[in-house]
């Protein structure tokens, strides 16, 4: 509630700003929805990779950032088309009053979520269930992998890894217009961006499927990041054309499922710790801020080169796809991240005359 209530006065605030023509205001005011959205993320993640089946996890945050890729999907498409077409400088009576309706809904989903009762975990909870948890998959909260503590180090190389990933898909994104033009010449950046973000969240909801195949999330994000960087490589080296196109909306399906994927890895497991590590893999996403500065200043050694953006994507998919090699390396931190030890709970700890929990 407390993220919903700032994301409304963010909202609010547009609204003087609008009205004076204030571009601080302007600023001040999506600082203050972006602070409320952050918020919202440290709260709504968790609690959707932990209220049900730990075995489960992956599959729920994937199927709500999928809706939420469909949100981002249509909303431009709605600003572009119906909204604001138009739009000047001069005339923000019709963006003041979205805003505004914006607010009030969030307003309104304030209220409902005060009457509403949660369930809610705490420390203590957490920990249980991921004791729970280590004791199906045979380990120990001490142990180690690479000589560093296994909550320690899926914790912190999972925000590295969501930090690099991140900044790789915001470069994209930033530079998606130069980079359409490049590739293939005339085609429409707007649509194109349209069809990528359809992709992307195409690509979450068969994730989501997948997890009730069984099939490891470390294993399908793994495939997603070496698929994102064999397409990203090949939009960057094929001749301008459809083809190379085709590869960099094919990168946007592959990027779709890791983030939900490595927030709900990262969280498991982590027991007393985990609204730390929520804040924690949340602050990643800074990424998006810092990268997009380094892809600029690539592109302006290749002038004549838009392409050049994929060089340091590329990189960056490199280094992501480290992780869950990583974690597929060792046997200490497979059990630690695969979700089959959570469906265990129910047979093998009851034999054991041990409570039963999630993940």
């Amino acid at each position: 509630m407390t993220g919903l209530a700032i994301f409304a006065t963010g909202a609010l605030s547009f609204w003087p700003s609008s009205v004076l023509r204030s571009y601080a205001g302007f600023v001040v005011s999506n600082l203050i929805i972006g602070l409320g959205i952050s918020c919202l993320e440290v709260a709504a993640n968790p609690f959707i990779a932990l209220a049900g089946p730990g075995e489960l996890s992956e599959a729920r945050l994937n199927f709500a950032q999928g809706l939420n890729g469909v949100g981002a999907t249509l909303s431009p498409i709605v600003v572009h088309v119906a909204l604001f077409a138009g739009v000047d400088h001069l005339d923000l009576f019709r963006v003041q009053w979205c805003y505004f309706a914006v607010a009030l809904f969030v307003v309104s989903l304030v209220i409902i979520f005060y009457y509403v009762p949660l369930s809610e975990a705490s420390d203590d909870d957490l920990e249980a269930m991921a004791l729970q948890r280590l004791y199906n998959a045979g380990l120990d909260p001490g142990d180690k992998a690479f000589g560093i503590a296994a909550r320690h180090l899926i914790l912190w190389s999972g925000v590295l890894a969501i930090w690099f990933y991140c900044g790789n898909r915001e470069a994209v994104v930033y530079f998606w217009t130069p980079l359409v033009q490049d590739i293939k010449p005339g085609y429409d950046s707007f649509w194109s961006l349209t069809i990528g973000r359809s992709l992307l969240s195409f690509g979450r909801f068969l994730a989501a499927g997948l997890r009730f195949v069984g099939i490891p999330p470390r294993i399908t994000v793994g495939i997603c990041m070496l698929s994102a960087f064999v397409t990203s490589f090949l939009a960057l080296v094929l001749p301008q054309g459809s083809g190379a196109l085709t590869m960099l909306l094919l990168c946007d399906f592959f990027e779709g499922p890791v983030y939900p994927t490595y927030f709900a890895m990262i969280l498991r497991g982590q027991g007393k710790h985990t609204k730390f590590a929520a804040a924690a893999t949340t602050t990643a996403i800074f990424g998006f801020a810092l990268w997009p500065s380094v892809v600029y200043g690539v592109q302006q050694q290749h002038l004549t080169f838009s392409r050049s953006a994929l060089l340091v994507v590329l990189i960056l998919f490199g280094i992501s796809t480290i992780w869950p090699v990583m974690l597929s390396s060792r046997r200490v931190l497979r059990r630690w991240v695969d979700p089959k030890w959570s469906k265990q709970r129910a047979t093998e700890a009851s034999q054991h005359g041990r409570g039963s929990s999630g993940s």
